[in-house]
This record gives structure tokens, C-alpha cells and sequence, in this order.
């Protein structure tokens, strides 16, 4: 009895020797990543500059390099432009890929509309992309453009290669695209007759129809103005009127100008006024 006593009292002696190791080796590990964590997103201030470098170079010497960049989303730009603009080159410490700074650097590009950057440790670096899509196109001082939703310019993209696409002039004609494109595509039947949308003082719209004749649009309710013509040559088929221009900018009215030509010599009016 008094051996097995004794035996009992050892066991629990080490099995208390062994926990009190564990727990100080695991407070040990928690509190040297909380340091090196506030050493790594310099939460330490300037004291914590050499162990951040000298953590950072530890793990690059241990292998944690980038050997691989994915790109998931891209058309037209391509991995090594990715590459190229976060400065993920073969060998570089994947510790120093800064995901924030790096969607940054890849949203500045003219094609990319927004990204996501994420480290897989051990090598590489996953990056979500979505582009900028052709929306329209764009005349402004007799240069064409082809334009994103947002108005952005798409850099290398070939205008004559988008000729389907609405076509908008005008300065800020850009930056009120999706306004006028939303609303058009909601009246299909009319939105078939009209050849292009025109700015106007980078406050309103005209639009040009096929037959000439332009449709005068207000400052504010423009789906509504165009839900009303809409309406009106559907039922009355008003659009193909001989007319210069039917005027909405009345309030819930529209006004038809003839053709000064055609109206008995009538002072012409600046179209697009």
C-alpha cells in the first residue's frame, strides 16, 4: 500500500510539473505573437521596427517567398501586369505583400474597378479582380471614347470596336451616362429610334432621333419625360411627326417646334438650347 502510495504521489507531482510547463510555454507563445503582432502592424511605434524587420527576415530565409501569383476575374489584364504593379517578383518575402496597399495599387489601374488581395502561405498571392466593363461611347471635342458605368475612359479600348454600344455627347456626358442609358433601356420601342444622347450645359439631355428631330429633355424627372413620349408614340405614333423638336421640359407637357423652313420662315431657335 505504501508503494503504491507513493507511486500515486509522483504521478501527480509530474503530471502537475508537466502542466505547469505547458502553461507557461503556451502564455509564452501567446504573448510572443501578441508582440509580434504589435511589432508587425506597428503597434509598437518605432521600438518595434527591428523586430518587425527581423521577423519578416526570418520568415523569408525560411522559405516564405512568393513563387506563384493567382488571378481570378482578369480579361484583359493579364498575371504579370498583376505582378508587376504589387511587386510580387519570384523570391520576394510574401510578408512584405501588404494586401491593402497592394488592392490599392491594382485599382489605380485604368482597367480594374475593384480587387482583392490575399496571402496563402506558404508562396503565393491570390488576387480577385473585377474589370471594367465597355458601357458606351463617348464624343467629347470630337474625340471618341469608350467609357466603363461610371463614366471612367477605358485606356487602349478601340472605340470603332464598340459600335453597338449608346453613344453619348458632350462635356460630362460621361459621368451622367448610366442616368440616360437606365432610362432608355426601359422604353426599348423608343429607345430603337434614337441615334445618341447630347449633354446639355452638363445639366439635362436632348435626345437626336434617327428622322433629325431632337426630344428636349428636363433638368429633373427624366424617366418620367421619357415614360410620357413613350407612351405617346406608342399610341399616337407622335415621333414621326415632321417635327424639330417635341419639347418636355414643360411640366408633365410637351411642345412640338416645326421646322423653321417648314412654319412659314419662323426665326430658327439653336437646337439643343
Amino acid at each position: 500500500m505504501v508503494n503504491w502510495a507513493s507511486a500515486q504521489i509522483r504521478t501527480a507531482r509530474y503530471r502537475t510539473i508537466t502542466a505547469l510547463r505547458l502553461g507557461f510555454f503556451a502564455v509564452a507563445g501567446v504573448t510572443a505573437l501578441a508582440f509580434i503582432g504589435l511589432a508587425m502592424t506597428g503597434g509598437l511605434g518605432p521600438a518595434g521596427d527591428g523586430m518587425r524587420a527581423a521577423f519578416a527576415d526570418h520568415l523569408t530565409r525560411s522559405g516564405y517567398v512568393v513563387r506563384a501569383v493567382d488571378v481570378v476575374g482578369a480579361r484583359d489584364v493579364s498575371a504579370a501586369e498583376i505582378a508587376q504593379v504589387i511587386g510580387a517578383r519570384p523570391g520576394r518575402g510574401l510578408i512584405e505583400i501588404d494586401p491593402e496597399q497592394a488592392r490599392a495599387a491594382i485599382e489605380a489601374m485604368s482597367r480594374v474597378e475593384s480587387a482583392q488581395v490575399i496571402r496563402l502561405w506558404p508562396d503565393r498571392v491570390s488576387v480577385i479582380i473585377t474589370e471594367r466593363a465597355p458601357y458606351a461611347l463617348w464624343q467629347n471635342e470630337g474625340v471618341h471614347y469608350v467609357i466603363d458605368r461610371r463614366g471612367i475612359v477605358l485606356a487602349g479600348e478601340n472605340p470603332s470596336d464598340h459600335a453597338a454600344l449608346p453613344r453619348l455627347v458632350g462635356a460630362g456626358a460621361n459621368e451622367a451616362a448610366e442616368e440616360i442609358i437606365t432610362v432608355l433601356a426601359r422604353q426599348p420601342e423608343l429607345a430603337a429610334l434614337v441615334t445618341h444622347a447630347v449633354r446639355v450645359g452638363e445639366r439635362r439631355w436632348n435626345l437626336r432621333l434617327q428622322s433629325g428631330s431632337d426630344i428636349l429633355l428636363p433638368e429633373t424627372g427624366v424617366a418620367s419625360a421619357v415614360a410620357l413620349i413613350a407612351a405617346l408614340h406608342a399610341d399616337q405614333r407622335v415621333l414621326e411627326l415632321d417635327a424639330q423638336a417635341f419639347d418636355l421640359r414643360g411640366d408633365g407637357e410637351m411642345a412640338i417646334r416645326a421646322w423653321p423652313e417648314r412654319a412659314g420662315g419662323a426665326s430658327a431657335r439653336e437646337r439643343g438650347a
